[in-house]
């Protein structure tokens, strides 16, 4: 099965990078994938994905209700229907898949996200606070896991 690791995130805003930093930790014990980041979504996004039959999204995410590293998962739609910030000029990577599979494009039908509860997105700084730090190559090997990825 083609499959596609994509890391969401910034990696110059602390913790907002940590979906791209386990992407590249799973690209390191993993052959028969790839693995992409992008601080952007929508269109920008999209035409990287055609073509993959499983695609594995992970970003961080900012709830308060959990503790800084802890792994949540979602489904496509549940995840599409958590807040997102885009710019007025972009449309969000879920809205660019809805109109894309309108259009019969091939896209992935078999899609996992995960989602790291993060602590600090806002502080520029290449480094993810130390709890989100430490989860990074525990959440990767739950990822391989989970997907049969090795």
């Amino acid at each position: 099965m083609k499959t596609l690791v994509l890391g969401l995130g910034n990696t110059i805003l602390s913790d907002d990078g940590v979906g791209i930093h386990i992407a590249f930790e799973i690209e390191k014990k993993c052959k028969n994938i790839d693995v992409l980041e992008a601080s952007a979504a929508g269109f920008r996004v999209i035409d990287e994905i055609i073509g993959y039959e499983k695609l594995i999204l992970i970003d961080s995410i900012k709830t308060g209700k959990t503790e800084p590293g802890e792994l949540r998962r979602f489904t496509f739609d549940e995840f599409s229907r958590t807040m997102h910030h885009t710019s007025p000029h972009d449309i969000s990577l879920f809205e660019a898949f809805d109109i894309m599979k309108k259009e019969k494009v091939d896209l992935p039908t078999n899609i996992k996200v995960y989602a790291v509860e993060v602590e600090d997105t806002s502080t520029f700084s290449e480094s993810c606070t130390s709890k989100v730090e430490k989860a990074i190559p525990k959440v990767a090997e739950i990822v391989i896991k989970e997907n049969n990825l090795t």
